[in-house]
């Protein structure tokens, strides 16, 4: 395709701004490189490129066309890939990156509705596959391509190093981490938050969990008096022990609601001892796969 061909190299020359290296990016010689930028000028109808400046920059007309060669690019290397492996279950897959508990409390129910909805659309079934991990991990999952979406935590203690140049994100819901421990209906032996004198069981995380960065923020700037009995990997382990009266621990609102309340457990303080963070949903800016673009826009509305 020629036509093709010639939106490459103007790609090429507008990453290089050399001719010469750009060139040699194509494997073509320079006056063939320069006969080929010329033929796409002659179609634009205008001059594309600043030749007069080194390294050589787009004219305005071509930073226009620029936006519409990467996408077309873009989009036609994703459709070929399809139609060259047909036979490829990967160009059919959601592929979701994040961490354990999101995927146990959040990713796992919506990522199943969204497959079914993808199915009726595509008129054939469509597999999930779940990457779960620590969310650096999992960034770099979503970096390299190996997966469609991260859904991770987004609140001011944590730092996603995601740049919005070439990912954008939806925000998928809200929550909180709320103090809670086992109601033993014995009001006596009741936690209490604000008792600055006697000890408070906690229940921690290990700190690679965002969970924990975003608890220990909330933990700089109070005056509770915490003893920690437990240390953790994952929100399970924690809503375990303490069901087991081991202590109290911050547990998100989505895992904990329906045990308070039915009373078994007992939220302790009060709203300015919960924690409230937003779950993000992360995706790249260039097109994925039509089972993908089609989950992303049903999740966007």
């Amino acid at each position: 395709m020629t036509e093709t061909k010639l939106l490459q190299d103007f790609i090429a020359l507008s990453r290089t701004g050399s001719f010469t290296k750009a060139a040699e990016l194509r494997h073509v010689t320079h006056p063939a490189f320069s006969r080929r930028i010329k033929e796409l000028e002659e179609w634009a109808g205008t001059s594309l490129i600043n030749r007069k400046k080194m390294p050589v920059t787009l004219t305005e007309a071509g930073l226009d066309l620029l936006v519409v060669a990467e996408h077309v690019i873009a989009r036609l290397n994703t459709v070929q890939q399809q139609i060259a492996k047909p036979e490829n279950q990967a160009n059919r897959k959601l592929r979701i990156a994040t961490g354990r508990t999101l995927a146990h409390y959040l990713v796992a129910d919506w990522a199943s509705e969204l497959a079914r909805q993808v199915e009726r659309n595509m008129g054939c079934p469509v597999p999930i596959e779940i990457h779960t991990g620590i969310t650096q991990d999992m960034i770099t999952l979503l970096k390299q391509g190996q997966v469609d979406f991260l859904c991770c935590y987004e609140h001011r203690a944590l730092s996603v190093p995601i740049s919005t140049k070439d990912f954008q994100y939806v925000r998928l819901s809200a929550d909180r981490l709320i103090p809670v421990s086992l109601n033993t209906g014995d009001a006596n032996g009741a936690y209490r938050l604000e008792d600055e004198i006697t000890p408070l069981p906690h229940i921690s995380y290990f700190s690679s969990l965002a969970l924990q960065h975003i608890i220990n923020d909330h933990l700089h700037s109070s005056n509770y008096h915490l003893q920690e009995v437990a240390h953790c990997d994952s929100v399970d382990v924690a809503y375990s022990l303490v069901k087991k009266n081991l202590g109290m621990a911050w547990l998100p609102w989505s895992a904990v609601r329906h045990d308070c309340d039915s009373g078994v457990l007992s939220v302790l303080g009060n709203r300015t001892d919960e924690i409230p963070y937003e779950i993000r949903l992360y995706r790249p800016k260039s097109p994925l796969s039509t089972a993908a673009e089609l989950a992303w826009k049903k999740t966007i509305g």
